[in-house]
């Protein structure tokens, strides 16, 4: 299997990751999108945006696992791209429709637009803290989750969620700037 996506994402991938535990690190990492997190995130997504213009979308036939993983993982981390992650998630369906992509990453690119667009998710894969709680957020008929989730290969829902991060100092801080973060990125008009 040819590892050009993996050669290409995986430097990208290694990066976020990097700049995301020195955040940890120096107790950075707070309530709001930290603005070094979202300056790596796009550019990752401009790089993986160029890549795919010249190369095609990452699906399991050119990309295999490990390269359709890696960039999926930029693909999720692109949130400050809204028509770009739009795109990556119209692809992958198309991709998914012919068994060519993995239908548990499709379902957690779907849950994650659906929540920034202010939609209730399918699959029960976004998570935020909401009265203090670690908890899903909206999902669209909850009496045939389970299901959902099995038809693309997620176990099913689990109520008690273990969070190893803190709450929002501010709820109505951070709940305030994520609206005015959501108008200014495209997610809401």
């Amino acid at each position: 299997m040819d590892t050009f996506w993996e050669d290409k994402c995986r430097p990208l991938v290694e990066r976020d990751m990097f700049i995301r535990d020195a955040i940890v690190k120096r107790g950075d990492l707070n309530d709001a999108y930290h603005p070094e997190m979202e300056k790596v995130h796009l550019e990752n997504a401009h790089k993986l945006e160029e890549l795919i213009r010249k190369n095609g979308f990452p699906v399991l036939s050119n990309a295999g696992a490990s390269g359709v993983k890696l960039s999926w993982l930029i693909i999720q981390h692109s949130i400050s791209s809204a028509d770009f992650m739009r795109e990556c998630l119209t692809q992958m369906r198309f991709a998914a429709a012919s068994s060519d992509y993995p239908l548990d990453l499709l379902a957690y690119t779907e849950d994650r637009i659906a929540y920034f667009e202010g939609r209730g998710q399918l699959y029960g894969t976004s998570f935020d803290w909401i009265d203090g709680e670690m908890k899903p957020t909206s999902i669209e008929d909850k009496d045939h989750l389970d299901a959902r989730r099995e038809s693309v290969g997620l176990p099913p829902m689990r109520q008690d969620v273990v969070s190893h991060e803190r709450p929002p100092a501010d709820p109505q801080k951070k709940e305030k700037e994520f609206q005015i973060w959501l108008k200014k990125t495209g997610w809401r008009p």
